[in-house]
This record gives C-alpha cells, structure tokens and sequence, in this order.
C-alpha cells in the first residue's frame, strides 16, 4: 500500500505514438515489400542492390519492432534503461528512413510520402523518449 498516492510519471502522448507507430510500421515495411516486388519486374536494379535494399528493409522492420517494444515497455513500467536503449535505436532508424527517402536506387513519390510520415513517428517519439525518461530520473530522485 505504500504506492497509495504516488504520481503517475508515464507519457500518454508518448504511448499513443507508439501505438500508432505500431501500426503505421505495419503498413510501412507491407507497402515497401510491395513497392519492391513492383520495382523487381518494372526497373532494372544494379548487381547486388535490390538484395542489399530488400535485406536492409527486414532488418528496418526488425530494429523499428524492438525500438516500439522497448518505448512503451519503459514508458508503461517507468523503467529508465528500456526507455534509453529505444532512444539508441531511434538513430539507427532515422539513418534507415533518410536512406530509403533519398539515397535507394528508385525512389518514387509513394516512398517519399511513406518515410517522411515514419520519419515525423520517429522524430516525436524521440523527443517524447527523452523527456519522458528525464522525468521519470527527477521523479526516481527526488
């Protein structure tokens, strides 16, 4: 009984990105694997370029499905280090969307609209992480 009256220090905006996020990371790696299955028979990829753009793309999916667990974990439990490992894979995934909005061999409207959606995700949870797990180190301290 001694959490009777204790401040809840968890971010509600934080968690509705994640949320979100969630699904929006769905639809953005389905619509990417559709996107290259078009690309593969419409254009004429580079030796080894649509292999490494196809691999990248499941290990985005992988890293952005640990970074969301690890956001609402640290954000739902008040925990400090979940919610710092997420930060640290945020970069990672702005670097990954940066790359798949300029820099893939064809970038078409439909991927600039996809990865600078995901990209806004990204930055706003970032943001929301760091202030969320700078409140909860004032609320542990003090």
């Amino acid at each position: 009984m001694e959490d009777y009256g204790k401040q809840i220090l968890s971010s509600l905006p934080l968690q509705i990105l994640l949320f979100f996020n969630t699904w929006y990371s769905l639809l953005w790696f389905t619509l990417n694997f559709a996107l290259y299955v078009f690309k593969a028979y419409s254009y004429h990829f580079p030796y080894a370029a649509f292999e490494w753009e196809l691999v990248m793309l499941f290990l985005m999916a992988f890293i952005e499905n640990t970074r969301i667990f690890l956001a609402s974990r640290g954000n739902k439990t008040e925990q400090i280090p979940p919610l710092v490992w997420s930060i640290a894979l945020s970069i990672p995934m702005i670097v990954g969307y940066v790359y798949f909005l300029t820099m893939q061999t064809y970038v078409l409207r439909i991927d600039v609209i996809t990865n600078t959606i995901a990209l806004c995700f990204v930055s706003l949870e970032l943001l929301f992480s760091i202030f969320t797990s700078l409140s909860f180190y004032r609320g542990f301290t003090g």
